[in-house]
């Protein structure tokens, strides 16, 4: 295993028809496989039976951002990593843009990498997601000043002192935007590098739903009155 100090991070809800061969990918290439359990009332116990991931549960759902932080916590205390990647469990995320992202964070100065969609494979977004998540991240920048072209794409990677720098407390989706705020005030150092996504009509039907780009918005405005 090339990436001892990669920690992998997959906050998981009621994805039991996926996330085992999710996780298996996965563990072809990295050794450090943490799953978030956010409150799941599926199977998640059997569907990830015998694999060799730490699994950390919540009783309850409490959301995206509350998963994320958890497996953070956990992560930090950790002497030998040096940096978190953020999967989802859905199977959209490629695990060679996994370990592509894992490459730049071991080698690059950046707090953090986020992954874009929209650097090499934009016409892969159904148009209509992808005008939504163009007006998003054009707003992004000019409320934060952070120059993104995918703001909220789940595939990031953050160095563990950066991540003891945030101060995140949303517990849905608006700990992204959070996020960006986080980096903006801080002036945390960043770069974007390409990433695909492979949309099916499983991920598709569990993803947000497009209204939910107004509540990004509405977010993202909040959190810079």
């Amino acid at each position: 295993m090339k990436f001892k100090n990669i920690y992998i991070l997959v906050p998981a809800f009621n994805e039991s028809k996926v996330i085992r061969k999710t996780l298996e990918e996965l563990l072809l290439e990295f050794c450090n496989v943490v799953v978030v359990n956010d409150g799941s009332t599926d199977n998640f116990n059997e569907s990830t039976e015998g694999l060799n991931i730490t699994v950390l549960n919540h009783e309850i759902n409490l959301g995206v951002g509350a998963a994320v932080q958890t497996g953070f916590e956990y992560v930090c205390k950790k002497p030998s990593a040096h940096a978190v990647i953020t999967f989802d469990a859905d199977g959209q995320h490629s695990v060679h843009d996994a370990v592509s992202i894992a490459e730049a964070i071991n080698k690059s100065s950046e707090g953090i990498i986020f992954g874009s969609r929209f650097i090499e494979h934009r016409n892969n977004i159904p148009f209509i997601k992808r005008i939504v998540l163009m007006i998003i991240a054009k707003i992004t920048t000019c409320v934060t000043g952070v120059n993104l072209t995918d703001a909220h794409n789940g595939l990031k990677a953050y160095t563990v002192n950066t991540i003891k720098e945030l101060d995140l407390k949303f517990s849905g989706y608006s700990y992204e935007s959070e996020l960006i705020k986080e980096v903006s005030l801080k002036n945390i150092s960043y770069k974007e590098i390409s990433t695909d996504v492979k949309y099916t009509n499983y991920s598709i039907s569990k993803g947000q739903k497009l209204s939910d780009g107004l509540l990004i918005l509405e977010d993202l405005l909040k959190l810079w009155k």
